[in-house]
């Protein structure tokens, strides 16, 4: 397994404590819970994670994926967790051990349900699909069509069924391509974006009519990765636009609007209202300014919720902050995404940090109004992206619950909370004690079956 002995002064941030990988696989349960499990929850809440085999990695975005998944039925809960065996498992290998080979993911970044087929992702690679107990079944081309990268943020649409998503690469123009999957999963739109830099897009926009690309300004540099230097790093100069295009048979046509420069992973949501297009984004001043080693590292490289507001009738973007605190991994009821939704949910993040490190807080944004309510989970737990999962035959956009992964760092105990989303800091519905820890990780989504 070419394992790699560390001196405990060398082991890097993402190698420490809870964010150690798990080497072995495991089922468990039925596990402890503390309340009761809604009899109306039937499915998997299943999360991606970085989780290097060997127990090594360079860097937090190089570890072999592993999925850990939580089922649920009849109010009890079962756990397993499972390597995603991809050429990238096979081979151990570092990120630009698989730079070169579109199949060698480490698909460690979000895991997806579209069209019959789980998909884990990772951003520079294709899709891998697994089946509902997490065995892997091979690299997802949607039928030969695709044959390189795939976002690990893609879109569903809840209104037509279809999944859209992008690639971006950095070796070769066109440096982005725009995917549009039917709900069938067939791939019908496929349009490369002329962009002036290869840069890292981790994420995006969707709206019922558009699609906004985020063009900032962490760029990849050859030249610089010759020289020793960091091969991606936040460029100020290289300025930083907002692209829009229909979402439809577009032809590669963006319309692009200047931003000041900045840096998003995550955008929360988007929606449009006339000739407007309303964008609610966690966004930094910058990232990995340092080079490509520092995601973050205090208050500049944490998110903070702000609104884009492009319109396209004046040609203009407007900036507006919303809160000041880190927050970032924002989700929302997926039934709105792409549509005007009231409420969005994030973690924190702990701005003071010298490099990434979750905080006790869940928040619950009215997007609308920038109101804040603050679920404090304690001092020493550290809370995961907020997962919304609707109440069958809801009324109300916040009738369901959230659900969080959380690692208590006194104890070492990992659990999983279903909360009232409209009781947001009453008693908690369910907490579930996992039979493990879980080390800390990335995106997950609720399966229903």
């Amino acid at each position: 397994m070419n394992a790699r002995v560390k001196t405990p002064d060398t082991v890097a941030w993402h190698l420490q404590g809870n964010w150690a990988p798990v080497l072995d696989e495991i089922d468990a349960g039925p596990l402890t819970v503390t309340g009761e499990i809604p009899r109306e929850l039937v499915g998997d809440y299943v999360r991606a994670g970085m989780n290097p085999r060997s127990g090594h990695s360079d860097h937090w975005f190089a570890g072999t994926g592993m999925l850990h998944s939580v089922r649920l039925a009849d109010g009890q809960a079962h756990y397993r967790n499972r390597f995603v065996r991809t050429p990238y498992y096979d081979g151990d290998l570092t990120l630009m051990g698989g730079m070169f080979d579109p199949a060698a993911s480490p698909a460690n970044t979000n895991i997806i349900r579209h069209a019959g087929h789980m998909l884990a992702l990772e951003e520079t690679h294709l899709p891998w699909a697994v089946d509902s107990d997490l065995n892997t079944l091979g690299a997802h081309t949607f039928g030969g069509v695709l044959n390189s990268s795939m976002t690990a943020h893609p879109r569903q649409c809840p209104v037509t069924g279809e999944l859209l998503f992008f690639g971006y690469q950095l070796a070769k123009a066109p440096y982005l391509t725009y995917y549009r999957v039917d709900a069938a999963g067939v791939m019908v739109e496929a349009e490369p974006i002329d962009l002036p830099n290869p840069v890292m897009m981790h994420d995006w926009n969707v709206t019922r009519n558009h699609v906004v690309f985020m063009d900032l300004p962490v760029v990849f540099d050859l030249k610089a990765a010759m020289r020793g230097e960091p091969p991606l790093a936040f460029r100020r100069e290289a300025g930083a636009r907002l692209g829009v295009m229909k979402r439809n048979g577009a032809g590669g046509q963006v319309r692009w609007f200047e931003i000041n420069p900045c840096y998003v992973f995550h955008p929360v949501n988007a929606y449009e209202e006339g000739d407007t297009i309303v964008i609610h984004v966690c966004r930094q001043e910058h990232a990995m300014a340092g080079g490509f080693e520092n995601l973050y590292g205090g208050e500049a490289t944490t998110g903070r919720l702000w609104r884009w507001t492009i319109d396209l009738a004046k040609g203009t973007a407007k900036e507006e902050q919303i809160d000041d605190v880190a927050a970032d991994f924002p989700r929302v009821n997926d039934s709105l995404v792409g549509l005007k939704a009231r409420f969005g949910y994030t973690a924190s993040l702990n701005a003071k940090a010298p490099s990434l490190t979750l905080g006790q807080y869940l928040y619950k944004y009215d997007l609308g109004s920038g109101a804040r309510i603050t679920r404090d989970f304690g001092a020493s737990s550290r809370l995961g992206e907020p997962i919304f999962v609707a109440r069958e035959g809801a009324t109300a956009e916040d009738e369901g619950w959230v659900m969080a992964l959380s690692h208590d760092e006194a104890t070492d105990e990992s659990r999983l909370t279903i909360l009232n989303a409209q009781d947001f800091n009453g008693a908690p519905a369910a907490t579930i004690t996992m039979p493990r820890r879980i080390p800390y990780g990335a995106h997950g989504n609720w399966m229903p079956t």
